[in-house]
């Protein structure tokens, strides 16, 4: 297969990245980055606290704000102008991988991320073009494609965001109750999946089993 990227990185343009960890006991960690700090946790079903989002939650938290950077970064390389940025995750994970009582991948197996984009643009092209750049740039979305999470990147173009309305178009487009209904929600000018996969032969990362709307009880990591 033909690979998505045609240079190796270079220690010379590569930033250095650091955390922290101190474990706090009942599966709790303090993290510490640069001048921040903030707590990672367990509910207390399986052994934690409950005060904090689990490692995975924070994880994918982080694909929603990476993703929205990348956004940002390329929409003012490319002078397109935004109204607004909405993401929203939902990631299946088999809990016997953590647990020990199955040998399966650990981490996420299906991955659906959903992003809703205002801007004035309306040039389904120029869109489509946007959003393959912004896929082939974000550090989290190809860290998930070559780990084989079975990700999925879903794109809404309009000339606004409204409230919940990423999170109302991933519920809705996996089965899934739709607990927060955006208000005044515009018609999007285009959507589309995996903008980047469409213009670049991908090496197999999207074998992971695609998101369902089966949904199971509890269980975290």
């Amino acid at each position: 297969m033909q690979p998505r990227f045609t240079e190796r990185p270079l220690d010379t343009e590569s930033k250095t990245l650091r955390a922290a960890g101190t474990w706090t006991g009942l599966q709790q960690t303090r993290v510490a980055v640069r001048e921040f700090a903030f707590t990672v946790d367990e509910p207390e079903a399986i052994g934690g606290r409950n005060e904090a989002p689990t490692p995975m939650e924070y994880l994918a938290g982080a694909v929603d704000a990476c993703l929205t950077v990348t956004i940002d970064q390329t929409a003012a390389r490319r002078g397109l102008d935004l109204t607004g940025i909405n993401t929203y995750s939902l990631a299946r994970q088999d809990r016997r991988g953590l647990a020990g009582t199955a040998d399966v991948q650990p981490y996420f197996h299906a991955y659906r991320l959903q992003v809703s984009v205002g801007t004035p643009e309306t040039d389904p092209a120029v869109l489509r073009d946007f959003a393959a750049a912004v896929e082939h740039s974000c550090p989290a979305v190809n860290l998930l494609r070559d780990a084989h999470a079975g990700l999925t990147v879903a794109w809404s173009f309009a000339d606004r965001t409204v409230a919940h309305d990423a999170e109302a178009a991933c519920n809705r487009a996996l089965g899934y109750p739709v607990p927060n209904e955006p208000v005044d929600a515009p018609v999007p000018v285009l959507t589309l999946q995996d903008a980047d996969l469409a213009t670049t032969p991908d090496d197999g990362a999207r074998d992971g089993a695609p998101v369902t709307g089966e949904r199971a009880a509890g269980g975290r990591a």
